[in-house]
């Protein structure tokens, strides 16, 4: 046992070792961390921690975002990325640093948990640091890393080889168990939090391969972990789905316009021409396949006859499903002609990190495979054979210079008559109420103050503090209706104290996509603003964190009986 711990310990450490040799670009301080979605991240974290300071309940208004009105990323976009790189906080208060630091794990965690998918399948520890490498290093990531710094993306490598690790101890028999079936929860629910469309193409990925071993659902057992793993998943992304759900239900935001997030003229501009498989151009993404992996595949010809009965299902799947993944990213590939959701991936060279992820695994297993008495001295030369080849990429995609810096992302970047499509906090302010989104002059012009949109009340006292706001009314005429100054999303709690009684207020979306509120009823008093989510949010976040604990708890348990089932036997 000891020996086992220790030995995988020293193949963590390689794996780390992998990880920091990849993002050695990142410790450069010049390195430019706000290209493309790079500046977006950086703000959200920023924004994420002023709403933690702020007391909200629930974390998702960016007060300072949208010229002080409010701005949410945190209901709409995958939430992980948003919280997750905080606990670097505690080492830094450089919204750089910490995001530099959280793509080095990132990196070293997407290393371990494919060492591990891989160790498992393939009964072969040097399969897995093989595949470990290979994984680290896939020429994609270079792209996700130093050109679009596309954190929830590069977050979500962390998860496939989670969830394909869970789907692969349901239908093999000799890996059949409830506990050893959780990884397919945990590594879904990453996936959700994380990156939502890919999260979707794992779920195609995931019902492929259950078709293909679709004999083995006559047996209970695997229809049970299915159905566990399935209510687990749901439970433990409550949290984000029931917010997303309930405001797409009542309320028109950009994100969920037909055409909004998908678009076909940029999906069809984005295709691949074959020779980038293998050729980075300067000053180019990079999205070649990788020698080390080319040969790895070629090797199947040789190691496909050796390869384990139990492994050769998923082996052969990966092996068809890679390959489709690299055809269907190239130009001559009609993805423009898929049905809508399916082009909700924006771009076909997403489909590279799941190509990725499956010429990993077969390069692990066929390298072991054909190569005699495979050591970690023969992952060390393909290793330093990958970074060579990878060099001229590196030199081509990683860009140095840094226009931006965290002072002029805070407090904000307003919104004015200079703001184009695309806005830094913001993006494309794809999170906006569609009434605000059409009417983007009126945010860029409006003052930082309760309006009166009908009706006649004193207004007095105003003080405004991120999502927390107070005001004194009086004199209230009939059918009063005001605007707050906060972009309307649901979950703000207002209250009004009059002669020591407190009066709930409903808030309703104005014509300009502001939180409104009617005095009907109200003479006077003082107005209480705060953002606590809704009670359906309330629920929801309950809910998940009452499953993960409990799910820990129960894992914690079957860990500590089944250890000392072995203690006994062994003694």
């Amino acid at each position: 046992m000891k020996t086992k711990v220790k030995t995988k310990l020293i193949d963590y450490g390689i794996i780390l070792i992998f990880a920091i040799i990849a993002s050695i670009p990142l410790l450069n301080q010049d390195f430019n961390i706000y290209g493309d979605d790079g500046i977006q991240h950086i703000a959200r974290l920023m924004g994420t921690t002023q709403s933690i300071k702020e007391g909200q309940i629930i974390p998702v208004i960016m007060s300072n975002f949208c010229n002080g009105f409010g701005y949410s990323w945190n209901i709409f976009y995958s939430p992980l990325t948003a919280f997750f790189p905080l606990i670097f906080s505690i080492f830094t208060n450089s919204f750089e640093l910490i995001l530099k630091l959280f793509i080095i794990l990132v990196a070293f965690l997407s290393g371990i948990s494919m060492y591990e998918f891989v160790s498992k399948i393939s009964k072969n520890r040097y399969a897995g640091l093989m595949s470990a490498m290979v994984y680290v290093f896939a020429p994609y990531r270079l792209t996700d890393t130093y050109l679009r710094v596309a954190i929830s993306e590069l977050t979500s490598f962390v998860f496939l080889p989670i969830v394909f690790h869970g789907m692969y101890n349901i239908f093999n028999s000799e890996e059949r168990s409830i506990k050893k079936s959780l990884l397919l929860a945990l590594g879904a629910t990453g996936l959700i939090i994380t990156q939502s469309v890919i999260a979707m193409y794992t779920a195609i990925f995931c019902l492929m391969y259950l078709l293909i071993n679709i004999k083995e659902l006559k047996n209970k057992q695997v229809l049970k972990m299915l159905g566990i793993n399935i209510i687990l998943i749901l439970l433990l992304t409550s949290f984000h789905t029931v917010p997303l759900l309930e405001h797409k239900i009542t309320t028109d935001y950009e994100v969920f316009k037909p055409g909004r997030m998908e678009r076909t003229d940029t999906l069809i501009q984005n295709k691949l021409d074959p020779i980038e498989l293998i050729y980075t151009a300067p000053n180019h993404f990079c999205f070649e396949i990788g020698l080390v992996s080319i040969i790895g595949l070629v090797l199947t010809i040789l190691a496909h006859k050796k390869v384990e009965k139990s492994t050769k299902k998923f082996y052969w799947f990966a092996l068809i499903a890679g390959i489709a993944c690299v055809i269907m990213s190239l130009d001559s590939f009609p993805f423009e002609k898929l049905p809508a959701i399916l082009k909700m991936l924006q771009f076909t060279f997403r489909l590279l990190e799941f190509s990725s992820f499956f010429f990993a695994v077969l390069a692990g297993i066929n390298y072991s495979l054909v190569i005699k008495k495979f050591k970690i001295r023969d992952i060390i030369i393909l290793c330093i054979v990958t970074i060579l080849l990878l060099m001229p990429a590196y030199n081509n995609c990683v860009g140095f210079g840094k226009i931006w810096s965290e002072d002029k992302l805070w407090p904000a970047v307003e919104v004015n008559e200079k703001t184009g499509r695309v806005h830094a906090g913001c993006a494309t302010f794809e999170y906006l109420p569609s009434k605000a989104y059409d009417n983007l002059e009126y945010i860029k012009t409006r003052e930082n103050r309760v309006y009166i949109l009908s009706g006649n009340a004193n207004i007095q006292n105003e003080e405004k503090n991120g999502t927390n706001m107070t005001f004194n009314i009086s004199n209230v005429g009939e059918n009063t209706v005001l605007e707050l100054p906060y972009i309307y999303y649901l979950g703000y709690n207002i209250e009004v104290e009059e002669n020591g009684q407190i009066t709930k207020l409903e808030e309703f979306e104005s014509d300009n996509g502001f939180v409104a509120i009617n005095l009907s009823n109200i003479d006077d008093g003082k107005v209480i603003v705060k953002y606590t989510g809704t009670i359906f949010m309330q629920i929801s976040y309950i809910v998940s964190i009452i499953t993960f604990l409990s799910l820990m708890i129960c894992l914690i348990v079957i860990t500590v009986k089944a250890h000392k089932k072995l203690m006994i036997k062994n003694n």
